[in-house]
């Protein structure tokens, strides 16, 4: 999408009050971010990939003990 639709997007949901899509917005924003931040380590620094990508991983569940 061009930058002008996620422009009207932000725009929109600032006067709608709409916090749920501010925050979609704040989050796809944030992991855009980081995505870019691990394409320029794989160009510029290859043993960073690994780090950069572990940091994108959610969290594991925590393991349940069987008794």
């Amino acid at each position: 999408m061009n930058p002008r639709h996620y422009r009207d997007m932000i725009i929109r949901a600032t006067q709608a009050g709409d916090m749920r899509r501010i925050d979609q917005l704040a989050t796809q924003l944030a992991q855009a971010e980081e995505a870019r931040r691990l394409l320029q380590a794989l160009t510029h620094c290859p043993a960073c990939v690994a780090s950069a990508t572990a940091r994108m991983m959610p969290p594991a569940p925590p393991l349940e003990s069987n008794p």
